[in-house]
């Protein structure tokens, strides 16, 4: 079975996170500058069997949507162009980043931006393999 990657899409930091070969948990990936996306994402979709790719969707409380919305869908034209046949799906990411810190001051981890970004990655994918 392929893998599937997720992206926690930002302005200035991208978070990645990959399920395992039967879709059943999400790995923290990598966290990337949002410029180096499309080069990064080309170097897993080569060397991953990676057939689906889930990002988040910046939804409000009120339900409306966060301006970096708009950046999101240019870069889903762009994958689209470049990979005609991979899927994109999209889940709600409320209150991941806020989970994300949540675990840091838990654990006792120094705050890391990269890492709080892989982390929200990780955990969009997670809610995503769960249905």
């Amino acid at each position: 079975m392929s893998k599937i990657l997720c992206i926690d899409y930002g302005k200035k930091r991208i978070g990645l996170s990959i399920t395992n070969s039967i879709r059943s948990i999400a790995f923290g990936l990598d966290t990337v500058n949002s410029n180096n996306i499309v080069c990064t994402l080309y170097k897993y979709l080569k060397y991953e069997d990676i057939d689906t790719i889930v990002i988040g969707l910046p939804i409000r409380f009120d339900n409306s949507l966060f301006p970096i919305e708009k950046d999101i869908k240019k870069f889903i034209k762009i994958i689209n162009n470049k990979y005609p046949n991979l899927i994109i799906k999209r889940i709600d990411e409320r209150f991941t980043s806020k989970i994300a810190n949540y675990y840091l001051k838990k654990h006792k981890l120094k705050k890391n931006k990269n890492f709080l970004d892989k982390i929200s990655a990780t955990l969009i994918l997670q809610e995503y393999i769960k249905y």
